[in-house]
Order: C-alpha cells, then structure tokens, then sequence
C-alpha cells in the first residue's frame, strides 16, 4: 500500500485481507529459498511505451559524442548539467517504479521462486520448472507486496512466545498520598 494514501477515502486506506501466509510454503530447501523478481528486459517490457522517456537522455549524451564541434555546450555545463540530470531522472524513476511494482503487474498466475507462467495448471501443484510447489493462493499474496512477502517468511520463526500468566492481586504497599 503505498505511504501517502491520505487523500483516499478511509474505506480505500484500509488494507485488504490477507489470502495466504507465507507460513503455508513447503520449499523443498527452507534455508535456500529463491524469488522471482523481474528482470531488465522483463521491467522494460512492462513499461510499455513508456521506454519512450529514455530517448531525451540518450540525445543529450550522444549529442557530445557525435558532435565534436559541440563542444561549445561545455561552457553552459550548469544549464546541460541541469537537462541531463531532468532527462535522466526522469525515465530512471519510471524504471525504479516499473521494476517496484513488476511483480504486480503481471496477471497470469507465475511461479514465486522462478517467474514460469503457470497458466492451465493445477492449483497445489509443483512448478514444473523449478520443481518448487506454489498454490495460487500464495502467488496471490505474493503478487500482493512481494517485499512484505519475502520479510514475512524470513521472519516467520521469530514470533514470540505467549508469556506465563500471572496472577495480580491487591499490592502489599502502603498507599502514597499522590494516589500511586
């Protein structure tokens, strides 16, 4: 959920319900768990057209390079330093998101440890690629917030244990004049 969601109405604020845990895996090797986490060529693929905000960048460096006789540019460093910095910027932000929320944008049901789309197959089943097991219920969770996912499950182990009761009873100790 993103951190500035104050301008939402309150019923949009509050975080769906979980569908799976990460308590439910049965990874083959508990200690050396893998995660899908899109790749370059993935993330640019899911950005769609808007790879497009590359093409200002890639200008502005190639202009010196091509152009020898450009070097009068160098003399206006604080100005071009200015529009390289906005002309990278830029598309490096639409990346950074689009590689953040990659895992959400994909649809189709897809191995957690491995990516292989799992389209027409069984729901509790191993992944054929991998050999993990998935359910679509932990995919969903995953596709959720696949960081929160993946503290979940490092995490899991270290929930506290439930204290000893105890008994309270009336304090032997004279009371104070300030009521403590």
């Amino acid at each position: 959920m993103n951190h500035d969601d104050s301008h939402l109405p309150l019923i949009e604020r509050i975080p769906s319900a979980n569908v799976a845990s990460p308590s439910e895996l049965r990874p083959r090797d508990p200690k050396d768990v893998r995660w899908y986490k899109p790749t370059v060529g993935e993330t640019l693929t899911m950005m769609g057209w808007r790879w497009l905000y590359f093409l200002p960048a890639i200008g502005l460096i190639l202009i010196p390079v091509i152009s020898p006789t450009f070097l009068w540019m160098f003399q206006f460093t604080f100005l071009y330093g200015k529009l390289l910095i906005v002309a990278i910027g830029v598309p490096m932000g639409v990346f950074i998101k689009a590689a953040k929320n990659g895992v959400r944008m994909r649809k189709e049901p897809f191995c957690i440890h491995c990516g292989y789309e799992l389209t027409n197959l069984p729901d509790n089943y191993i992944c054929p690629e991998c050999g993990e097991p998935y359910t679509f219920r932990v995919i969903d969770e995953y596709r959720r917030d696949p960081h929160w996912f993946i503290e979940r499950y490092k995490r899991r182990g270290e929930v506290p244990v439930a204290d000893v009761p105890f008994e309270a009873r009336k304090s032997s100790k004279k009371k104070s004049r300030d009521g403590t």
